[in-house]
């Protein structure tokens, strides 16, 4: 190509662009002007509705009986029965002859001790008539004031005594002969068993370990701050007649859950100072369902289970019954004490109010609220005074 062509094609494209750039500076693009709006952020809140609540308290325990005892024996000798309900988990009654002990030597104990004081009554008789002779011959001789070893007043005390003493003697043998035959002090059940039909045991042995079936307990933990929401008998006022405090206890037993209701005792009046808590104590009346067994009268709130000693329950404890408390999702209160109020503009105040209990997954408000007004539940973690938002209700 030659060199004046080459020349006219760049005048031509030098030409174009200038044209291009006057074009663009004379006619610029149109952009859309938009305006950028922030919509405020949308937040759910609850609205504020006051309520009459029973404060019922939630606790955990094991089951224990109300007594349990190691079954001692008062004498030594040989075991020549032993009772078929003594055995691991056997039930007997009040009463029931639960181990015998070889009376043999106690029976001779008693007799011996029959014939001392039938010796000792003959020796007072006599001793008796002899004083009152020795009376009469004072009396004839008259002779001033008569000497008490005259009159045998000395050996009239020493017989006496000695009569007492072997009539004590006499009861201990008796006491003794008794104690061959160990009875249960209470309905009961066996725990354990540790002695067997032959055996020689000395006084002071255990035989075994028994508790009462008539009367389950459960010690339950709770807050002190929960105090306030249970009537415990021995912590009111002992001249003001109260209504028993109800205890629900569950467990998984058998298979499925199983509930049976009993009733606040007592406390141990004593706080912990490793946890804080104060102990309570349920009982729970015929735990084994003894009584149904048995055909007798029966309380309407009477277990329909067996409670077994060692079971691990679950209990509801009834409380008391208090108005105006607003009931909240934990995570609308910030920092223990405030939350946030949705005012009538859709503006955020924080409110200071009175926390009655807390929860795992709400929290309950004393004071501090008014009926209907809105609080901020969900939208962000951390609200800020006086900011506007977008308020939807929460569903609980």
């Amino acid at each position: 190509m030659s060199t004046r062509r080459q020349l006219f094609i760049a005048f031509l494209l030098a030409i174009a662009g200038v044209s291009a750039a006057i074009t663009i500076i004379s006619l610029p693009p149109q952009a859309d002007q938009q305006e950028n709006i922030v919509k405020p952020l949308s937040v759910q809140y609850i609205q504020v509705k006051p309520e009459r609540r029973r404060m019922d308290v939630r606790s955990q325990g094991r089951v224990m009986a109300q007594t349990e005892i190691d079954l001692v024996t008062g004498v030594s000798g040989n075991i020549v029965k032993v009772s078929p309900q003594f055995v691991s988990g056997g039930f007997f009654k009040k009463g029931d002859l639960l181990v015998s002990i070889d009376p043999a030597e106690y029976d001779l104990r008693v007799a011996q001790a029959q014939a001392r004081v039938m010796e000792a009554q003959y020796q007072l008789t006599r001793e008796e008539a002899e004083a009152e002779q020795a009376h009469d011959e004072w009396q004839q001789l008259g002779q001033g004031d008569p000497n008490p070893l005259s009159l045998r007043i000395p050996q009239l005390k020493e017989k006496r005594a000695k009569l007492a003493a072997e009539q004590e003697e006499l009861r201990n043998a008796r006491l003794l002969r008794q104690r061959t035959d160990i009875r249960a002090p209470f309905n009961g059940r066996v725990r354990n068993k540790e002695i067997g039909l032959g055996q020689y045991i000395d006084e002071g042995r255990i035989l075994g370990r028994i508790y009462s079936s008539d009367m389950a307990e459960v010690r339950l933990p709770i807050s002190t701050q929960e105090l306030a929401f249970i009537n415990i008998p021995d912590l009111l006022n002992q001249n003001q007649a109260t209504p028993k405090t109800t205890v629900q206890l569950t467990a998984n037993y058998q298979g499925q859950q199983q509930t049976w209701l009993g009733h606040i005792v007592r406390s141990e009046g004593v706080i912990d100072q490793d946890t804080g808590m104060i102990i309570v104590i349920a009982q729970v009346a015929d735990p084994f369902g003894l009584t149904i067994l048995n055909n007798q009268a029966v309380d309407e709130k009477s277990p329909t289970a067996i409670l077994p000693v060692g079971l691990f329950v679950e209990a509801t404890i009834e409380g008391r019954w208090f108005d105006d408390l607003v009931v909240l999702p934990s995570g609308a209160l910030h920092k223990d004490q405030y939350v946030v109020i949705i005012d009538p503009e859709n503006r955020l105040r924080f409110r200071s109010v009175v926390v009655f209990k807390r929860e795992r997954e709400q929290v309950i408000i004393k004071g501090g609220l008014n009926e209907g007004e809105r609080i901020l539940t969900a939208g962000f973690h951390h609200p800020v005074e006086e900011m506007e938002v977008t308020p939807a209700e929460f569903i609980r």
